[in-house]
């Protein structure tokens, strides 16, 4: 796997060449760091990316009538999901908490909204379609919600590093501002897990 410097920017990176990653790295041959020594870091689009090359076949995808997700790796450093979602599947309006994260579209397409909140208060909605190969990325506290808007099932693998611990769901009230609704600790996952009562979306 590679290793790269993760991008701390806030902000979504959208690129719809699929599956791409020949500009990343080889990785450090340098010894892992030991105990006390800045930890590792791994770019998990490359990561999101590898997997969403074949989470298409996952059988327990297919045929869905609500949402489903499957845990896919484990580490220290991440987590990797792949979510299927029938037509008219979504989730709320959420963050991820202090996790960065990487999300790829490996088959059908989904409609994700973003909401930033601006200095007045009123918050800023902006709308992405999002088809097979196409990915995000973005930082902590990064709000937004999918659905899947079409006739066919979809398939998106998201990769959370460091592992999620909370997420933030949010509504937008009367007068347009975002607001808080309930946070949720999430329990972490171990590696022979293979689902979770929480929705790692």
């Amino acid at each position: 796997m590679a290793l790269a410097t993760l991008d701390p920017a806030a902000g979504p990176d959208h690129v719809s060449s699929p599956y791409r990653s020949a500009d990343l790295p080889a990785g450090s041959r340098d010894p892992l760091p030991g105990r006390g020594a800045s930890r590792r870091q791994v770019d998990l689009l490359a990561v999101a990316e590898g997997f969403a090359a074949s989470a298409g076949d996952i059988t327990e995808l297919h045929g869905l009538t609500d949402r489903a997700w499957i845990l896919l790796a484990v580490t220290d450093l991440f987590e990797a999901w792949a979510i299927g979602w029938p037509p008219g599947g979504r989730i709320e309006l959420h963050d991820h908490g202090d996790s960065h994260g990487a999300v790829v579209v490996a088959t059908g397409s989904l409609v994700e909204t973003t909401i930033q909140p601006t200095e007045q208060g009123v918050a800023l909605l902006a709308t992405h379609r999002m088809g097979a190969g196409d990915r995000r990325r973005f930082g902590p506290r990064y709000v937004h919600d999918i659905i899947n808007e079409g006739d066919e099932q979809a398939v998106s693998v998201h990769v959370y590093g460091p592992r999620l611990t909370t997420m933030t769901y949010y509504r937008l009230d009367g007068h347009g501002r975002l607001e808080a609704g309930r946070t949720e600790d999430v329990v972490p996952v171990g590696p022979f897990d293979t689902t979770s009562d929480h929705d790692p979306s």
